[in-house]
């Protein structure tokens, strides 16, 4: 089988003093870049099984506890590296009939998307966009957006065949961290995934 994140306002007054003060060396930047498409597509990967009716409960069960682990808090409530409070990472769901964007959390969202009422359930990745507009908020933390498109297709009990194509922002979160074994290494984890537009293909 083949296969968006911080909205308080003090991480936005960090934003604007740090906005213009990169001080990443390409090949750190390049490197960011290649790590988030590898764990985008891992995160393709792991919901295209979750979805996928015919993949077994255990291996279902393994990627709803283990997906959780590539974002922010694992899913749950989280404090940022300056001592910031957030909420449990969020992902919008979006529907071509009423139009309409709802957030649900990212948890949630993947036991609902294992149950889902249908035939079958088909998720693919369209294409993933590298990480952009990556900036400095605090001395040990930078943010990004990454964009990525999912095709959707279910069927249901009376085979009527449900598609849509959605392009998502997900928020990009570099962290440095200093281990006492490990020493310095940079961490990046997940955030919000946004639905951007949603279209019938």
């Amino acid at each position: 089988m083949k296969y968006k994140f911080i909205t308080l306002l003090i991480l936005i007054s960090g934003m604007t003093t740090f906005a213009q003060t990169n001080d990443l060396t390409d090949e750190e930047i390049d490197a960011f870049k290649v790590q988030c498409q590898e764990r985008i597509d891992a995160f393709q990967m792991g919901l295209e099984i979750i979805g996928d009716k015919q993949q077994p409960a255990d291996i279902k069960t393994h990627y709803l506890r283990t997906l959780p682990e590539m974002f922010m808090g694992s899913g749950d409530p989280w404090t940022d590296v300056n001592g910031g409070r957030h909420g449990a990472v969020k992902m919008q769901v979006s529907s071509l009939s009423s139009g309409k964007v709802h957030d649900v959390p990212l948890k949630t969202y993947l036991t609902r998307l294992r149950d889902l009422n249908y035939k079958s359930v088909e998720i693919k990745k369209a294409q993933t966009c590298l990480i952009s507009n990556l900036y400095k908020v605090s001395e040990n933390m930078y943010m990004g957006t990454c964009t990525f498109f999912q095709f959707f297709t279910a069927v249901g009990s009376d085979n009527r065949v449900y598609k849509d194509r959605t392009q998502k922002d997900v928020d990009v979160y570099i962290q440095r961290v200093d281990d006492g074994s490990l020493g310095t290494y940079w961490d990046m984890k997940f955030g919000d995934i946004n639905v951007v537009q949603t279209s019938p293909y």
